[in-house]
């Protein structure tokens, strides 16, 4: 099995700052640029500097870093929002009638950050390289794979065990090859230096897409949301990479800044450990799926930014089905379920604890505040219909050994949902290394397995149905929402990208806004 660990996207850290930070109306009204920001020339480097909250207790640059390497690395391919493979070093590919050849036909003009060329061989050698990790298992794709070849310094062909369409979601892998001092990258910037709270990206001049109007990318860490809004205002930054929910309503009127929401493919979640009982049953995970009022925890918890969901898939994929019903929040039939099931009523039990028809302690991990309000919310629901869950708030490194090692009745926390098909596989299907929940659904695993293997689109929209349907009939958590994210980034920049999503990857297309606070192209 292998454990949770901060890569593993289970818990991803790079992108969970302090939420508890409260925004001042006041402390935003009072903060003016600086004169500093007025003082760029034409001859300067375009510079834009990221601003990027810590949760307590981490390496102060470690979501940095870890964000950085969007810019850093790229792979064969990139999922779209809605799931579909776009190009990224493999210009195009074909497949073959039976769906277990691919070809790979490669960029000409695709460089590592040493100069040297993104050929076949170095294609394949990367491959296999990620086929011999420990993080394997989490790219389901790569492990349908049978063998590499590089019939020619252009092309790269890649022989299927048997027709996975998870093929294509697991080859965003990073291509690299080994350096001296750690792996060498072929993304649009390159890690220059690192150093206490700052870490500094320069432009890769022979990028493929054409070298970015942005010269360099400052990366400055600030111990909560405030202190980097703050910065912003005085010029310091140019891009606050997240802003908590609480705080959207104070950035909107700053004339100063644009902002950009979108929904975040991670969901907010109860896991629990369905090897325990009453966990085991499938009626009495029901029950608390329907004593969640979803809507009242968007608003409370998130402040109305957020989707109710019901399951593990990403909602904005092209085979999504919208027609499938979701959880509504019905407290009689999730006490029906739980008397189906010979959940006894309303019982004393323990001194200690409240009466109820039994009891479990759901992990939380320190300094998550946003985590913390939901969980309370949670519990609240649940007491309604006479569960009661306990929170018991642990260090996140226990938190993240406990769940690696089975101990724990239930989590909250946010997952990783993804654009694509193999994320939602990778935790909950049965033959997965990376379902450490203990959970086991004979039909949602047919189900996974018919879209694995999917011989057309026609099929495969069937087979992403049905494990929505099947995630929905025998639930594996309690799904909860997905939360939006805004970004805010200063009118000095040009920001280009489609509305309604992530704006960062497309930081390479950014462009400086002539004269505006003296900055020129």
């Amino acid at each position: 099995m292998v454990r949770l660990e901060k890569n593993t996207g289970v818990v991803d850290r790079s992108v969970v700052f302090c939420l508890a930070a409260i925004f001042s109306f006041f402390l935003i009204s009072a903060c003016t640029p600086s004169a500093t920001s007025t003082n760029r020339v034409a001859s300067d480097p375009v510079t834009l500097t990221i601003g990027v909250p810590v949760q307590t207790g981490e390496d102060p640059l470690y979501g940095a870093i870890q964000v950085s390497r969007l810019l850093d690395f790229e792979g064969l391919t990139l999922p779209a929002r809605d799931g579909r493979a776009q190009p990224r070093l493999a210009e195009n590919w074909t497949e073959s009638s039976d769906g277990l050849t691919w070809t790979f036909n490669l960029r000409s003009n695709a460089f590592f950050h040493d100069g040297t060329r993104v050929d076949a061989v170095a294609v394949k050698d990367s491959l296999e390289r990620s086929l011999k990790s420990a993080n394997r298992d989490r790219s389901p794709g790569l492990n349908d794979i049978l063998t590499i070849e590089a019939p020619s310094s252009d092309v790269v062909v890649i022989r299927l065990r048997d027709r996975s369409t998870f093929l294509l979601d697991d080859l965003g892998v990073s291509i690299v090859k080994a350096g001296p001092t750690g792996p060498i990258g072929t993304g649009p910037f390159i890690t220059t230096s690192t150093a206490n709270n700052e870490l500094v990206m320069s432009a890769v001049p022979n990028y493929y897409r054409g070298k970015p109007a942005i010269d360099r990318i400052v990366w400055r860490s600030y111990p909560a949301v405030r202190t980097a809004w703050a910065a912003m205002m005085r010029g310091e930054i140019d891009f606050l990479y997240e802003v908590p929910p609480e705080a959207v309503e104070f950035i909107e009127p700053e004339t100063s800044v644009q902002v950009f929401p979108f929904l975040r493919n991670y969901v907010y979640l109860v896991a629990f450990n369905s090897k325990k009982h009453p966990f085991d049953d499938g009626r009495v995970r029901k029950a608390l799926n329907y004593a969640m009022d979803r809507k009242r925890l968007i608003e409370q918890a998130l402040g109305g930014r957020g989707q109710d969901v019901s399951g593990p898939v990403w909602p904005m994929h092209w085979a999504y089905d919208p027609s499938v019903p979701r959880y509504s929040y019905d407290p009689s039939r999730a006490t029906a379920l739980l008397d189906a099931a010979k959940i006894p009523a309303l019982v004393q039990g323990d001194s200690t604890k409240a009466p109820g028809r039994f009891h479990f302690t759901c992990l939380l991990p320190d300094n998550f505040s946003l985590w913390e309000r939901m969980a309370l919310i949670v519990q609240r629901d649940l007491a309604a219909i006479g569960v009661d869950m306990q929170i018991e708030s642990v260090p996140f490194e226990t938190f993240n050994r406990r769940i690696g090692e089975g101990d724990f009745d239930a989590v909250i926390m946010e997952l990783v949902v993804g654009n694509v098909a193999s994320r939602p596989f990778t935790f909950w299907s049965t033959n997965s290394t990376q379902n450490v929940w203990g959970f086991s659904s004979p039909l949602l695993d047919q189900a996974f397995d018919r879209l694995r293997h999917a011989p057309d689109p026609s099929a495969y929209r069937t087979a992403f149905r049905q494990v929505q349907v099947e995630s929905l009939d025998d639930p594996p958590a309690i799904f909860l929402a997905l939360g939006q994210v805004t970004r805010a980034v200063s009118r000095r920049f040009q920001v280009v990208a489609a509305a309604g999503s992530d704006i960062f990857p497309s930081i390479p297309d950014w462009r400086p806004v002539q004269g505006a606070d003296g900055m020129t192209n």
